[in-house]
């Protein structure tokens, strides 16, 4: 009985050590993130954007033989090599594009490969995120809210200005409602100042 427990207790120490090793080495990999942004979400027709995506690195060892490939929606790609990208660094791929016809360009998820050691297979793979995916409110059943999401909205001059006049008004708005929350207590305590104020004179009036 004695050496059973002895070899359960062999097996438990062997198991937690392969159970640290492991987290160990996964903690001790690059940890890549990458972000990618678009200039401008609604653009004029023949007016350019500019794309930016960038990769982080916020893991412990440094990745090597990065690719950044960014594929576009006629089948061209774009691409940035860098040899090494340690903790903490980052490295960007940034091109513009005319876009010359009207509706939604599509705009396509970057991938990132990488490899642990340098001339290594590259094992590791990370993506970027779909643009616009913070506007992509839900505005009802009956209301498309995916179109907005991984597209730039190209569009006439006048929808743009129609756009833009609505934006500044919405912006407007939004800044007046901003102010009064922030201004009712300072219009409370004015009102409560100039009441003892009165008071205070009325109490001398009547000395």
């Amino acid at each position: 009985m004695p050496s059973i427990t002895c070899w359960c207790v062999v097996f438990a120490a062997l198991l937690s050590s392969v159970s640290v090793s492991s987290f160990a080495l996964a903690d001790s990999q690059p940890l890549l993130i990458v972000s990618k942004t678009i200039s401008n979400d609604f653009v004029v027709v023949g007016d350019t954007v500019e794309f930016t995506v960038t990769v982080y690195n916020y893991g412990q060892s440094p990745a090597h033989d990065v690719t950044v490939t960014d594929l576009l929606a006629d089948g061209t790609v774009r691409t940035k090599e860098v040899g090494m990208l340690s903790y903490g660094e980052s490295a960007e791929l940034k091109y513009t594009l005319t876009l010359k016809d009207l509706g939604n360009y599509p705009v396509g998820v970057s991938e990132v490969t990488y490899a642990l050691e340098k001339g290594g297979e590259k094992v590791g793979r990370a993506y970027s995120n779909v643009v616009r995916e913070g506007t992509a409110y839900y505005y009802g059943e009956h209301y498309d809210d995916e179109s907005f999401r991984g597209v730039v909205s190209v569009l006439t001059r006048e929808r743009y200005d129609r756009l833009y006049k609505r934006y500044v008004r919405e912006s407007i708005a939004y800044a007046f409602l901003c102010v009064i929350p922030a201004l009712f207590p300072f219009v409370v305590y004015r009102m409560e100042q100039n009441q003892m104020d009165l008071l205070i004179r009325r109490s001398k009036a009547s000395k």
